[in-house]
């Protein structure tokens, strides 16, 4: 005996429970069947909601109390949903099997787009890599744009004010300044994404460097995010090596393992390359509305599914011990499309292994992100940062992945990035609604949040729990 299965997967929580308690008393009354007297069938009837539910691709938000599972001894009928054999970096041949066995099952085909989705995404922001050229996106300083950077660095560092006051007024780019705000329609009327070329990191301190970086950044956006619960406003992106952790605990951020397609919680990223590593280590970016364009043609399936509320981001250990929410959202008003996710909140990692009693992903979920991988290698670009560069890009229109990279500190190379998130007061680009709140405990008043005091760490941070930490996910944790 099988728990019913509603047609069209449109089913409530409250009718899942009616099916369920329907299903335990029948199953209760068969001759001979082992169910525990003493033992009310409350949690064993949330239990069969639940499976329920997710055999219809619903993930409601139930949190399965500790102990739950034992009431499956008294369900040997029940088929306990599994998670899907996806991983944290994505293998092809693990996916194109996928594919063959959910083509096998399907029954209607590719579906239909959803409502309000657009068949197609015309913008500039949509390109493969092969299409765009360096003068596109590389711009070169001049020594004379440099020059008034490096008096700017100067000129606040005499001041002694926090660095959390670098702005526009506090450094002055008179040159630089018009020509940096300019470039800066790339981010929404061009490719995406530009790169500063021209800066040496090796003739500036480390805390000159962070002020330089913070200064020519203010006129990209106005407004700095922090980056964890500390109240870090810049992260150091390096291999810390297993001296601070072992490799298997390591977060990837700061390892030198490849990292798969993802974006970070925010309107746009920076990278300020202070080095570069012996091989490897591209930065890899790629167009969402490309990705969006292939997969509303070939499998608009794909969409329905991806933008669907009930995908599971595992908050390994807090309260609640998972939320749910879409990964695709589209603004009907300017058919922006926004991928936002964190892969291994949704699949796990080596060093994340996914948390036990949180609803599993389906097998179209899986089949679906991977898609959202393998399109969005198909056509992104691949980018070596030069010592000195400055990259920045879109986060709401872009998808961003790394190499995996190898040092060698014998020889005094080892890839170092600095990260900010920004965001500019007025943005074309509306957050989607479910991020706000946690866009808005980025982007807030910091001063504002309890206990929190902002913070801009010079060096990296050598800490085995800051490193460790399987909790913060490019901020979707």
């Amino acid at each position: 005996m099988t728990p019913p299965i509603p047609a069209g997967g449109e089913l409530l929580y409250t009718d899942a429970q009616s099916a369920a308690f329907s299903w335990y008393n029948a199953l209760a009354e068969k001759p001979k069947q082992s169910i525990t007297s003493n033992r009310t069938p409350r949690k064993t009837v949330q239990f069969a909601a639940a499976c329920i539910l997710h055999a219809a691709g619903i993930h409601p938000p139930l949190v399965l109390p500790p102990g739950l599972l034992e009431d499956l001894e008294a369900l040997p009928d029940l088929q306990v949903p599994q998670q899907p054999d996806i991983d944290w970096q994505p293998n092809f041949q693990k996916y194109s099997e996928r594919v063959q066995r959910n083509k096998a099952r399907r029954r209607n085909g590719s579906g239909q787009l959803p409502e309000g989705y657009p068949r197609e995404i015309s913008s500039p922001l949509v390109w493969t890599g092969a299409e765009l050229r360096e003068d596109q996106y590389i711009f070169h300083l001049t020594e004379a744009e440099i020059m008034e950077v490096e008096k700017a660095m100067k000129d606040f560092k005499a001041s002694n004010l926090r660095k959390s006051a670098i702005d526009r007024d506090t450094f002055s780019l008179p040159l630089l300044g018009p020509r940096i705000t300019e470039i800066s329609r790339q981010l929404d009327n061009g490719c995406g994404f530009f790169i500063l070329r021209g800066f040496d990191p090796k003739k500036y301190s480390s805390e000159e460097n962070v002020i330089l970086y913070a200064g020519v950044a203010s006129y990209v956006a106005d407004k700095r995010g922090r980056q964890d619960e500390h109240g870090n406003m810049l992260l150091h992106l390096v291999d810390l090596g297993s001296k601070v952790a072992p490799d298997n605990v390591r977060q990837a951020p700061y390892s030198n393992v490849a990292q798969p397609f993802h974006t970070d919680l925010g309107e746009i990223l920076g990278l300020y390359a202070l080095d570069q590593a012996t091989r490897g280590g591209r930065s890899k970016l790629a167009s969402t509305g490309k990705v969006y364009n292939e997969l509303a043609a070939l499998r608009p399936d794909h969409i329905d599914i991806l933008q669907r509320p009930d995908w599971v981001f595992d908050r390994f250990g807090q309260s609640p011990p998972y939320l749910t929410r879409p990964l695709l959202y589209c603004d009907n008003e300017t058919n922006n499309i926004t991928l936002a996710f964190s892969r291994r909140l949704l699949t796990g990692s080596k060093v994340s292994p996914r948390s036990k009693g949180i609803p599993p992903m389906t097998e179209d979920q899986a089949e679906a992100l991977d898609a959202v991988h393998f399109t969005a290698e198909k056509h992104c670009i691949s980018l070596e940062l030069q010592r000195g560069d400055m990259q920045f890009w879109n986060n709401l229109a872009l998808l961003h992945a790394r190499e995996g990279f190898k040092d060698d500190l014998e020889k005094g190379k080892r890839r170092h990035l600095l990260r900010l998130w920004l965001r500019r007061k007025e943005s074309p680009w509306k957050s989607p609604a479910p991020l706000r709140e946690l866009l808005e405990d980025v982007y807030g008043n910091i001063q504002s949040q309890a206990g929190i005091e902002e913070k801009w760490p010079i060096e990296p941070i050598m800490d085995y729990d800051h490193v460790t930490t399987r909790r913060r996910s490019s901020g979707h944790g």
